[in-house]
């Protein structure tokens, strides 16, 4: 599948991008994970290895020229070995057919490229139209570094190679930082994709017989990966670059062939999402935009329109325009505030979509509605983090309580850190004997989604 950064691709994408979060869950249903943990206390000596590589051990080079030769090099590999094992329906990862899967040189690219210090993706913004660049590297990324690595990953507990398996996870979660640098929010959704699938190896690789207890290496993970302040700065001036009659400069106040011409083009792209519009359709969407603005502009103008003389069009097209980048703007000053603030300022930003929905129409609110969408699987990297460094506590709990689980989260000696999107702490119920536990995502005030529960049900192994 060859991406372009089109909104209409972003909009499509939230629901494949989303969905495969939650890979073999309804998307109506919570993600629940199944988990037996053996018994494992924290090093009290000696360094823990890291999850990402650190600083010192990065060597100079270019990751992006080393990770795109595998989806522009292996199309053999790809029409052949890959297509057959991961076509509809797609394997498990734990299935017999997998053991002998051929990825080890893929792999060891992979690792190659995780170890560089740069990741430049030399993508044409300044000379193309934004909408217009193929990303077709993007997806095939997300078959090697996600899917294939996740098999390979998997080989290696099988083996009882559990360092390899460590080591695969690293470079999975660091690939996916690389992909990360890109300044398009797309591939940074794709980004958080194939870290996700990471944290599922790494899932594997805590409960493995013999797993080493990886909470210092878990605490050290950052709460993002990427570059998603930039890429969402981008993503407000997309159309503006992408449309001919835009990319030259806004039109001048009065020339009322000029803004028609440019309403039109916006509102034939937008419209089309929701299928061939009919001339009635469009001309009321139009005149319900043009009174929209006639009110907004009421209260505050532009310093050179003139509300008496302008034509429709023009106020439609500015009062677009000055929405559009409203929004973006407040969603930037969402982002950077801390998970619960940002979330509750997104949710409201979700809301005002709403509330312009009778006045733009389906389509337009599907874009207006995406900020959020798009924070929270980006973001929910940090969640998972944390949420993997509370189980891994209790491993370490379990270990010095005699084989139990602990009565509450208080009694756990080990760092527990709080949700980051709600700054709560995560919900623990223990059973009776302690000898199993639910662990489960506090919900998010004003996101009703189960995508975004996670669940796990945790066991410990019989005496």
């Amino acid at each position: 599948m060859k991406l372009h950064t089109s909104l209409s691709t972003l909009c499509f994408l939230n629901a494949i991008l989303l969905g495969s979060m939650a890979a073999g869950v309804c998307a109506e249903e919570p993600t629940t994970i199944k988990l037996t943990l053996h018994p494992q206390a924290i090093e009290d000596h000696g360094p823990s290895r890291p999850l990402l590589p650190e600083a010192p051990d990065l060597k100079p080079g270019n990751a992006a020229v080393v990770l795109l030769r595998m989806p522009w090099g292996e199309t053999g590999f790809m029409t052949n070995e890959y297509r057959n094992l991961f076509d509809n329906p797609p394997l498990a990862l734990d299935d017999p057919r997998l053991t002998d899967f051929p990825f080890d040189r893929f792999a060891a690219q992979m690792r190659r490229a995780a170890f560089m210090k740069d990741a430049d993706w030399d993508y044409p913004i300044d000379d193309e139209p934004l909408d217009g660049i193929l990303l077709p590297d993007a997806s095939g990324l997300r078959v090697f570094v996600g899917t294939g690595m996740s098999v390979w990953v998997t080989q290696q507990i099988a083996k009882g190679n559990l360092n390899g398996a460590r080591e695969g996870v690293l470079v999975q979660l660091t690939c996916a930082r690389h992909l990360g640098q890109t300044r398009f929010i797309v591939i940074q959704m794709i980004a958080a994709v194939i870290a996700d699938q990471a944290f599922d190896g790494l899932e594997r690789v805590i409960g493995a017989p013999g797993s080493p207890n990886l909470h210092r290496a878990i605490a050290l993970l950052p709460d993002s990966l990427g570059r998603s302040i930039e890429a969402l700065q981008w993503e407000a001036v997309i159309e503006e670059r992408s449309m001919p009659m835009l990319r030259t400069g806004i039109p001048e106040a009065g020339d009322d062939a000029a803004w028609t011409r440019v309403l039109d083009g916006w509102l034939d792209r937008w419209m089309s999402y929701e299928g061939t519009p009919t001339p009635e359709k469009s001309a009321a969407i139009r005149a319900r935009i043009a009174t929209a603005g006639r009110e907004a502009f009421a209260t505050v103008a532009p310093a050179d329109l003139d509300l008496e003389t302008a034509s429709d069009d023009e106020i439609a097209m500015r009062f677009l325009l000055v929405t559009f980048r409203q929004i973006h703007q407040t969603a930037e000053s969402a982002w950077r505030l801390e998970g619960p603030e940002a979330i509750a300022a997104l949710v409201e930003l979700d809301a005002r979509g709403n509330r312009l929905q009778p006045t733009m129409g389906e389509g337009l609110l599907s874009y207006l509605a995406n900020p959020l969408k798009w924070y929270l699987p980006i973001h929910s990297f940090g969640r998972r983090a944390r949420m993997l460094e509370v189980v891994e506590a209790l491993r370490d709990a379990a270990a010095r309580n005699g084989g139990r689980f602990p009565a509450t989260l208080a009694a756990v000696s080990a760092h527990v850190p709080l949700d980051p999107f709600t700054r709560q702490p995560f919900l623990y119920v223990p059973s009776e004997d302690g000898r199993s536990a639910r662990l489960a995502t506090p919900p998010i005030p004003g996101v009703d989604d189960p995508r975004y529960v996670r669940v796990y049900e945790l066991t410990l192994p019989n005496e």
